[in-house]
């Protein structure tokens, strides 16, 4: 049960060997909070450090001192994502969870747009607006998985010029993600909000509520794919899911794991999550669009555009 206090904002940030980058997390955090009094004074912060072998935990607890909430885990062994989270969501004392990368940069009042953003929108589980360093935008999330949605994914119909918009996809990396003249508005007052199936947990915020009631995300995921498992229990139970698009993050992408990790444990998590929610009878189903997509792309990266990628899914043929 969660301990009666005002607290709005938990954020949580799972650190491991990248001192710096966290380091700037929660400077921009803090300048965050900062042109946010009303949630400054109203927010903790978690930071697990999952063993890391760089000078992390030394650069991270100078900011005590700059944080009156503010606690720091230690754990022994590199636990994994999930399992970091749910150690300091048992901690957490605040209205919402905040989820947050260690390889993120928060834009201004970002944090206040999202909360502000998520009980306009009743929604329940919510993101900011992903920016690459660029500040042009990252796609992130997408329709929640079904055979139909993972094969306009797997065999890029969501990428097809013109009808691409009208396939809905696992991931919103195609032609059917927003656009990029919607992120001009997002610097004016009004809040943007969109609706959609799943979000990524680079910028999760979540109410503490559902997630007593949904249970914490899935530790059997070590990382990738426990943010789609999570929003689908709770799409479950009816609630809406969203991006607030006025709400801006930059996040610096492979800066905290490797192309190679995401991609391969991307595909691992749709099996992951078809043995526990979907039925039997579309597991070789489920089978002919992954293994038809990898070699799909290993014909198209590998023999066409010469993309190094091509030998991640070479590898990714014998790991799911």
């Amino acid at each position: 049960m969660t301990k009666k206090t005002d607290n709005i904002l938990s954020i949580i940030i799972v650190s491991y060997n990248t001192a710096d980058l966290t380091v700037q997390t929660l400077k921009s955090v803090k300048s965050s909070l900062d042109k946010s009094p009303n949630l400054q004074s109203k927010t903790e912060i978690f930071v697990i450090d999952n063993n890391s072998q760089d000078d992390s935990l030394k650069k991270i607890y100078r900011f005590e001192k700059i944080f009156p909430k503010f606690k720091i885990i230690e754990n022994k062994d590199n636990r994994g994502f999930a399992s970091a989270n749910n150690q300091a969501a048992k901690l957490a004392t605040g209205k919402y969870l905040l989820l947050l990368n260690s390889d993120t940069i928060v834009q201004r009042k970002a944090l206040e747009i999202l909360i502000d953003g998520a009980e306009q929108n009743d929604f329940k589980i919510t993101a900011s607006l992903l920016l690459n360093r660029d500040h042009s935008i990252q796609p992130q999330g997408g329709n929640l998985p079904s055979l139909t949605t993972l094969f306009n994914h797997m065999f890029f119909l969501d990428d097809l010029p013109l009808i691409g918009k009208f396939f809905p996809s696992t991931q919103s990396t195609g032609l059917n993600f927003v656009k990029d003249e919607q992120h001009q508005t997002c610097h004016g007052k009004e809040i943007l909000a969109k609706e959609i199936g799943w979000v990524g947990g680079t910028a999760m915020l979540i109410c503490k509520d559902l997630w007593n009631m949904i249970g914490p995300l899935d530790e059997k995921i070590f990382m990738y794919g426990e943010d789609i498992e999570l929003c689908l229990r709770a799409k479950k139970l009816g609630v809406k899911i969203g991006i607030i698009e006025s709400s801006l993050i930059v996040h610096l992408g492979s800066a905290s794991s490797s192309s190679k990790n995401a991609l391969i444990g991307e595909l691992q998590g749709y099996k992951y999550i078809w043995d526990k929610h979907k039925p039997s009878w579309q597991k070789p189903f489920l089978n002919f669009i992954l293994y038809g997509g990898i070699l799909l792309r290993i014909v198209l990266f590998s023999w066409i555009l010469g993309d190094p990628r091509g030998k991640i899914y070479k590898e990714a043929l014998t790991k799911i």
